[in-house]
């Protein structure tokens, strides 16, 4: 049993009733109150018991899965979503089935797109913000090993110089692809510098090099 309908005198009864019945606790569950309810004459006469219905919280994967799927199905797509898990506290979700092109969008700004709303509506009622990673058809991890390569050749431009590169401005998954490459490597360290559109990252064989350190993009 997933989710069940109770009454109680008050709201806080009846949803106390439901969790016995759920075997659940009350950070567990979503609580959706249909009835207020309301005291009687003296607290017996005239009264009305409040009624509420109680489920129990899907997980994130099934969550953000459904979700996703929603999404592409209202906008006419024809496709399944999967869960490949959490990694690095990112919930990974992919796309499979047809008319992959404009689901990635060019250069996957349609997939940045979905991120963010993902992760906002997943977000919502929680104490910390749900990251996602969505992907189609392996975009994602094509475009990782070309920041990866890109990196490579940054860092060995770097040592050979001894100083900064300063790469093309890139979106924050870029950039966290190329932050990522650059950590395997002692000879150098990576930060961000810039805002919005402009950010960029820079690769430098100095440790103490002044920018905004490494963080999570």
């Amino acid at each position: 049993m997933d989710a069940v309908r109770m009454k109680g005198r008050n709201v806080e009864v009846a949803v106390e009733a439901a969790l016995q019945v759920l075997g659940a606790r009350r950070e567990d569950v979503d609580v959706k109150v249909l009835k207020e309810g309301k005291g009687g004459v003296l607290g017996v006469f005239g009264g009305e018991d409040a009624e509420v219905e109680v489920s129990i919280k899907a997980n994130i994967e099934e969550r953000g899965t459904r979700v996703l799927q929603d999404i592409l199905d209202k906008a006419g797509f024809d496709t399944m979503v999967s869960s490949n898990g959490e990694k690095d506290e990112r919930l990974q979700l992919e796309i499979k089935g047809e008319d992959m092109g404009r689901i990635i969008g060019k250069e996957g700004a349609t997939l940045d797109a979905l991120q963010i709303l993902v992760s906002s509506i997943l977000s919502r009622g929680e104490q910390k913000r749900r990251n996602v990673t969505i992907d189609a058809e392996g975009y994602r991890k094509r475009r990782e090993d070309k920041m990866r390569d890109l990196a490579k050749d940054a860092i060995e431009e770097a040592v050979k110089k001894g100083g900064e590169v300063i790469l093309p401005p890139m979106d924050a998954s870029d950039r966290r692809a190329v932050h990522i490459a650059v950590k395997e490597d002692s000879r150098v360290t990576s930060f961000s510098r810039g805002e919005g559109p402009g950010r960029r990252v820079v690769i430098s064989t100095d440790k103490d090099a002044e920018g905004d350190r490494p963080r999570r993009e």
